[in-house]
Parts: C-alpha cells; structure tokens; sequence
C-alpha cells in the first residue's frame, strides 16, 4: 500500500506555501458550511490517493444539511440558508445535466427529503432539484433525485490523526510536512460504495416511479466513480442518451488541475459524466460474476466424518 497525502486541512490546500497553514483551535469554522463550527476532531477535508482526490467529510462535496439546533432552544431547529458553496456546487451540477443557460432563478431544491419505501426503512434524497422557469426544453426529467458521494472512510485512519499531530506539535512545521505520503493508508471504495448502493437503488426506483416519471443524479467523487465504472464497462451497453430521455445521469466530481493554483480550497469540477437510462445502469450493476464450475465441484466433507469427490457435472 502506497500510502496518501492531505490535500485539504480545514478547507485549506496543502499544495502551496504561499501561506503557512496552522492547526486547528477548537470552534474552527468550516469553510463550507458558512461559518459552522467544524464537527471533526482531526479536520481533514479530503486526501489524495495516486493523486487522485477522496472526500472524506460530509460537508466537503456538498452539505445536505437543511437544520441546526437553536442555540438558545436545542430543542427548536433553525433553517440553514444554502451557502454560496452549496449553491455554486448545485449550479454546476444543472448546468451540467440540463442546460448551460440556466441562471440560479432557474434551479430549485429542497434538501433531506423523506422517500417512501416498501420496507418502512428511512430513505431520504441528499436534494430534489427541479427546474421551474417555463422556458427551457429538456430532453431528460425535470425533477431528479440528486445524491452526493464524494468519497468516504480510510483505512488506518489513526496513521492520519498520527501524521497531523506530529505537525501541530512541530514549532518549524511547514506546508511541505503536512502534505508528505501517510504510509499504510488507503482508501476504502469498496465500503463505500457497499453503503451507497442500497440507497440508489431504492432513491433512483421511487423517481422513475412517481408520477410522469422522473431521473436521478448520481455524483460520485474520481475513485468512486473508477471503482464503480470498472463494474459496469463490460457488462452491458449503455446508451447515451444525453440528448434523448435519460433517466440516469452518472457524474465525476474531480479536483479542477486547470485552475490557477492559489491558498484556499482546492477547485472541484463535473469531469466524466454519463447520460443513460437507469434499469440498463441498475442491470449491469447486478450482472455481476461468471460461471465458476470449480466452485460447485471437487472434495466435500460429508456430515458423518467421511469426504466425497463431486465431479463437474454433479454426477
């Protein structure tokens, strides 16, 4: 295991030395959740992995949070605003999926919302955007569920917390200590998506089941997205139907390399992206394995204590 390196540290790019990055005091305010306090012990925003970014904070890719606890009243919830990051985000994602023309009076959402499902389970979709201006011609739906996965866990995440402490404490620390390679650290897709799948595959049904019929977005973050690609390529053909009647848009979101590189978080752009019909995605996830005859064939224990050798053809 190669290991990884930090890439953001409390929305701060580690890749330059322009500015010399401090630690974290208690009450830190994330940078993008305009101005709420930080929720993480060790606020690391997203790592690199074969340069490739992974997220691994909730509020890093897009925050669907949509309440807070009243400071004075815990027990009464106050509405968060978007803030400008979320609503840039969510601007490049429509742009993206429906038009380049759009202007933010253009694109709604709602945020959380509860999904009913056949086992009673507690479903709710990240967002629910929609378009409502009356004017621009789609070739897709006009309201979709839209579901963030930019990354997630790490393994040997304590050989993070380890590398970041040994910076804070370091009088003579600098940019280039905080960013070098974390050895025996990887990042997870597997558990990811695993987390993840139950919840498209339920989300993406209930919008082509409603009513006229409506899609998904699904954004995954550049790992994500290889790992999940990686199952679907050769399993089926998948139309592109970006200018027909998608139902299914699958998006890439990466770090943007063509930014000018300056202090402050790193640039995120829609990078690879897909425009299909949803069963066929859903079909080619499934359609997973082949036949393994060796598996159903050879030396078995018998219950009485005695082994047995069951040929191929089961005779």
């Amino acid at each position: 295991m190669a290991g990884v390196t930090v890439a953001e540290y409390l929305g701060q790019r580690t890749d330059v030395d322009d500015i010399t990055l401090a630690p974290a005091v208690e009450g830190a305010l994330c940078p993008f959740m305009d101005g709420r306090k930080c929720h993480k012990k060790v606020p690391v925003c997203s790592i690199r992995n074969k340069g490739k970014l992974w997220i691994v904070c909730e509020n890093r890719l897009c925050s669907s949070k949509k309440t807070v606890p009243d400071s004075i009243n815990p027990k009464k919830k106050i509405k968060l605003p978007l803030s400008s990051y979320q609503k840039e985000v969510l601007m490049s994602i429509a742009k993206v999926s429906f038009s380049p023309e759009l202007n933010e009076s253009d694109v709604a959402v709602k945020r959380e919302v509860p999904l009913k499902a056949n086992d009673q389970s507690d479903y709710s979709a990240d967002f629910v955007m929609t378009l409502h201006n009356g004017k621009t011609q789609l070739a897709g739906p006009d309201r979709v569920v839209l579901e963030m996965q930019g990354g997630g866990e790490t393994s040997n995440t304590g050989e993070i917390t380890r590398h970041i402490a040994t910076w804070a404490e370091n009088t003579q620390r600098t940019n280039a200590m905080l960013r070098q390679e974390i050895a025996k650290v990887g990042t997870i897709e597997t558990n990811a998506w695993r987390r993840q799948q139950e919840q498209f595959v339920v989300k993406g049904n209930v919008a082509l089941m409603t009513w006229k019929g409506y899609g998904i977005i699904f954004c995954v973050g550049e790992l994500l997205y290889d790992y999940i690609w990686r199952k679907i390529e050769s399993k089926a053909v998948l139309p592109s139907l970006k200018e027909h009647n998608w139902t299914l848009a699958f998006l890439e979101i990466c770090e943007d390399k063509d930014k000018p590189v300056h202090p402050g978080s790193l640039p995120l752009k829609v990078g690879r992206r897909l425009f299909t019909n949803y069963q066929t995605f859903v079909h080619a996830l499934i359609n997973q394995g082949e036949p393994s005859l060796d598996t159903f064939a050879g030396e078995f224990d018998r219950l009485d204590g005695t082994t047995i050798n069951i040929p191929r053809d089961g005779h």
